[in-house]
């Protein structure tokens, strides 16, 4: 196989782009005043609407308006606005959405389970997540403390077939057990739909005023259809949560605040080769304050969480890999400093802690513009970790931060300092950590300086790096030490609101790092450009010309996907061809997502690699879908000469007892003959 013409797939890649420039991309004026920081005047209500999907009661005709929606996009005012209401009392809040659409025959919805519009949100290795919407929805999003922070903010959704999902911030659990319960619904309607949601305070985090109080808030709606997502108050493409609405003199609750404590045992039976097997443990959220929260897990069940999986693909340093154990996932908002742009990895990375006996944490806000976040668990006479994070909101856009980070175990002390701050003034921004490291093998400092800008189309960053040869952090994923240099990141792009192409995004990642002692380290750019369609189609094309400690990666990959946006119709395939490691590497990436007979979810993913021989991945997942609360299905995983296969039956997502039933081990190399059933009791 000849080597890919490199000069040939550069001068392709930036042809493609000077098309995209020269195409309309919509208008990309400044976003008025008026659109933004938007106020809305709370009204207490004696006579609270009946929460059926209908606008008809009376409570709506007197009700403040949050009107004129805009595209988030380009600041225009979109054609099919939306309308929303908002009134509470002292139990409730209540909110209305009347979503006008010219072609309400094309109002699509299709998930049918709870939480599963933020349950999916992918993460990056800072921890930030990008949320990517998948169907016809509304959101309300209130920031009681005006933090102006994603983590501080609660959401609440629901799509156009009524299913709800919540995100709440400021401390509040993530288990369903823990989030409370809340109510809504929809109408179809002739010119579009409608939806209204019950909110009860009690689970909100709110300032306790007897004077009355302004909290941030903003109305949302994406139209599939469109692919168009507009706001109220328009925060931008950006997210500048600075520019959300606010909502005036609002009368909270007086009612005293009482600490409570929630406790959720399990009992988890099996059978397999080894013999019989019981174990037990306990999950415990307690709300010291209405801001505060600490969580507990004695003896906490990892066997039966479907963790994820490496890919077969080579690669030149150590995977990162999503955390799925529900203990990391609650707070983990609280656990990480967040970077615009981090190429090297996250200073906390749960992987590293593999079990534990006796794990607690404590995260949320200390005053309203202080958030703490502490994690200690222990292994009973064999490693000791602890994780503590602080922040400070100087203001709106400027916040700094200390964390620190410990392990204790037998031949591996490690410590490390971190200290950041993150400063955004209009579209330009600073940012900078410094980080300290001291135990067995560890002793070095690190840092970084980036500035950064963000527009709607166009978004960069220049970041500095520096990492001395002895800087080690032992619970973090920071796979690079003993190099220094720069990377610059620019990505470009836009949305089309009518004709074949929907949108585009071309960004390019030059890299120029060193190792101390002044030889090469990672040199060479990273491309990639990517359009989408209308009709749901992706294609996207990268470029890699890079060395790796002296490797050679040169290589060009294709992707194409139909039904992007749709988990239930998603077919795709990735090819890459040229070099890897100095080695001539060819790979396949097919990808299948669809549902059959409208409730049995079907996914396969897999890799194909040709470098210095095949090696190969296969991943099938079933899963039918009995209600909201009730599934059974499977995995079957092929990795080169393993085969590993698990059934399971679940009923789950309620308040009360929930009951798994494990044919197999989700997470063995090869399929295990056992049977576990767990039962998980709410008190």
């Amino acid at each position: 196989m000849k080597p890919i013409n490199r000069h040939f797939c550069y001068t392709l890649f930036f042809a493609l782009a000077l098309l995209v420039a020269s195409m309309r991309v919509g208008d990309a004026q400044s976003l008025p005043t008026s659109y933004t920081r938007r106020p809305l005047p709370a009204l207490k209500v004696s006579s609270p609407p009946t929460i059926d999907g209908d606008l008809s009661d009376v409570v709506w005709k007197t009700a403040p308006k949050a009107e004129t929606f805009t595209d988030i996009q380009n600041g225009g005012v979109v054609a099919d606005q939306t309308t929303a209401y908002l009134v509470y009392d002292d139990k409730y809040l209540y909110v209305g959405f009347y979503c006008k659409d010219s072609k309400p025959d094309q109002i699509t919805a299709r998930e049918s389970v709870q939480d599963q519009k933020y349950a999916n949100e992918p993460t990056d290795l800072s921890g930030n997540q990008f949320k990517q919407d998948n169907e016809d929805n509304i959101e309300f999003v209130i920031d009681p403390f005006e933090a102006h922070r994603a983590q501080d903010m609660t959401r609440f959704s629901l799509n156009a077939i009524g299913t709800r999902s919540a995100r709440l911030g400021g401390g509040r659990g993530g288990k369903v057990e823990w989030k409370g319960d809340w109510e809504g619904a929809v109408k179809r309607l002739p010119d579009g739909w409608s939806a209204e949601l019950r909110i009860p305070w009690v689970i909100l985090n709110y300032p306790q005023s007897r004077l009355p109080v302004n909290m941030g808030l903003n109305f949302q709606r994406f139209q599939l259809r469109t692919h168009l997502v507009s706001a109220w108050s328009n925060i931008g493409a950006q997210s500048f949560y600075d520019l959300e609405g606010r909502w005036t003199d609002v009368q909270v609750p007086q009612a005293k605040f009482r600490p409570q404590i929630s406790v959720l045992p399990y009992l988890l039976p099996g059978v397999s080769r080894r013999g019989q097997s019981l174990f037990t443990g306990v999950d415990a959220r307690f709300t010291m304050t209405p801001e505060l929260t600490a969580v507990g897990s004695v003896n906490p069940d990892f066997a039966t969480v479907e963790s994820a999986i490496q890919t077969v693909q080579f690669v030149h340093t150590e995977q990162f890999l999503p955390e799925r154990r529900p203990f990391f996932l609650e707070g983990r908002d609280y656990f990480a400093p967040t970077m615009k742009i981090n190429d090297i990895g996250s200073f906390f990375y749960p992987n590293r802690i593999p079990t534990f006996d006796v794990g607690e944490k404590i995260y949320g806000k200390v005053t309203p513009t202080d958030t703490l976040g502490f994690l200690h668990t222990v292994d009973w006479g064999h490693r000791t970790d602890v994780v503590a994070r602080y922040q400070h909101e100087i203001s709106p856009t400027a916040q700094s931060g200390l964390m620190c980070l410990h392990k204790s175990q037998l031949g591996d002390n490690n410590t490390v300092g971190v200290f950041d701050h993150h400063a955004r003034w209009g579209k330009a921004g600073f940012e900078t950590w410094w980080a300290l490291t001291s135990g067995d093998g560890a002793g070095g400092s690190a840092k970084a300086f980036s500035v950064t800008y963000e527009d709607k189309l166009l978004s960069g960053a220049i970041q500095y790096y520096d990492l001395t040869d002895s800087f080690r952090v032992a619970d973090g994923f920071l796979p690079f030490n003993q190099f220094h240099g720069f990377v610059v990141a620019a990505n470009w792009g836009a949305e089309w609101r009518e004709g074949f192409w929907r949108s585009f995004q071309v960004s390019a990642l030059p890299l120029f790092w060193k190792h101390n002692d002044g030889s090469s380290f990672l040199e060479g750019p990273q491309m990639t450009l990517n359009f989408d369609t209308r009709s749901d189609w992706r294609f996207e094309m990268d470029l890699t010309n890079t060395k790796f400690d002296g490797q050679r990666d040169a290589n060009v990959g294709f992707e194409i996907h139909s039904g992007v946006s749709n988990r239930f119709r998603h077919y795709g395939l990735r090819v890459q061809l040229g070099t890897v490691g100095d080695r001539q590497s060819t790979v396949l990436g097919p990808i299948i997502s669809t549902r059959l007979f409208r409730k049995l979810d079907v996914s396969y993913g897999g890799v194909i690699e040709n470098r210095l021989g095949l090696a190969h991945q296969h991943i099938m997942s079933l899963n039918y879908e009995i209600s909201p609360q009730r599934s059974f299905g499977g995995r079957v995983v092929v990795q080169n000469s393993d085969t590993n296969a698990y059934l399971f039956y679940r009923h789950s997502g309620g308040r009360g007892t929930e009951t798994y039933v494990i044919l197999g081990d989700p997470n063995a190399t090869r399929t295990v003959k056992s049977l576990q059933i767990k039962f998980v009791f709410a008190l």
